[in-house]
């Protein structure tokens, strides 16, 4: 959501409800797992366990993993409204809004397999035996649930308490000691792996420099000033954070000045100096690191 947030910024108007859309759809997903993890603060979990939300590795993001010495639980989340079912031969989740209106989603059930693939191939490589189980969880309280595959749980968010305390209770005995758990644990953690959002389309040359609240480009001269009497310093910050969301990280003298229309050399040298980066190389190969929370520590 930061990276479309910055994008809705910078992209011209034509390209602007294209990004609200995808803005709007990170938003709904975002609020249903923020739900899930909620009903998981209220479950009475074992005290050797590990709790991972939107868990990344290359080529695999789960909404939700958790993991204990009894088994494993990985859950595909969806915050879908209207009356839903499953076409088994073509492998898509079709809603039907109240409007009558009908949308297909790519299949949760196969992501789910996937994940869980992944995750038994790890574990035999570490040379453990755990039970891994998976669903898929319906977080809008007013979708009917309608014709599904048997092979792989669907239920509503309010049902999660209900089977991870019948799972519990299946798997009473431990299936891993304190040292292999510890190594798995270990391993996941190191497996871990965040990646950046990456656009599905083309997206038009981003406005570039700082973006005054009113939705001009903001001018340098002994600090942004924009035509409409703004001098807010808040409008650089956001526009390294924009760049480091929408661009890179790291930013060169030589890219400061392109994207912030600055002319000086020795200007946007001070500019960096007083900003105080982490950096990297000496002279004209120098190159700094923005904070992740650039935005707001400054």
């Amino acid at each position: 959501m930061i990276v479309l947030d910055a994008l809705l910024r910078r992209v011209t108007l034509e390209k602007r409800e294209t990004i609200k859309n995808l803005l709007k759809r990170a938003e709904i997903g975002y609020i249903g797992e923020l739900k899930v993890d909620h009903i998981w603060s209220e479950i009475r979990l074992p005290s050797e366990c590990l709790l991972f939300h939107d868990y990344e590795i290359p080529h695999h993001q789960i909404d939700t993993l958790f993991v204990c010495s009894h088994f494993m639980l990985i859950l595909e989340i969806k915050n879908v409204a209207g009356y839903i079912w499953y076409e088994t031969e073509k492998h898509q989740l079709i809603r039907k809004r109240k409007s009558g209106e009908i949308e297909s989603f790519q299949s949760p059930f196969e992501q789910v397999k996937r994940h869980t693939e992944k995750l038994a191939r790890m574990v035999n490589q570490l040379g453990i035996t755990i039970p891994i189980h998976k669903a898929v969880i319906i977080v809008e309280p007013m979708t009917v649930i309608g014709k599904m595959p048997g092979e792989i749980p669907i239920y509503h968010a309010i049902g999660l308490r209900t089977e991870v305390k019948r799972l519990l209770l299946n798997y009473s005995t431990k299936r891993l000691a304190t040292d292999q758990f510890e190594m798995l644990k270990a391993h996941l953690l190191q497996l871990y792996q965040p990646s950046r959002y990456q656009l599905k389309f083309e997206i038009s040359p981003l406005r570039k420099g700082a973006l005054c609240s009113c939705g001009k480009v903001m001018t340098y001269k002994r600090g942004f000033t924009c035509s409409c009497g703004n001098k807010a310093k808040d409008a650089f910050y956001q526009g390294l954070h924009d760049y480091r969301m929408l661009i890179s990280e790291w930013i060169t003298n030589r890219e400061l000045r392109e994207f912030f229309s600055i002319e000086s050399h020795d200007v946007a040298n001070k500019m960096l100096k007083r900003l105080d980066f982490t950096y990297e190389g000496s002279n004209k190969n120098r190159k700094y690191l923005i904070p992740e929370d650039v935005w707001r520590i400054f």
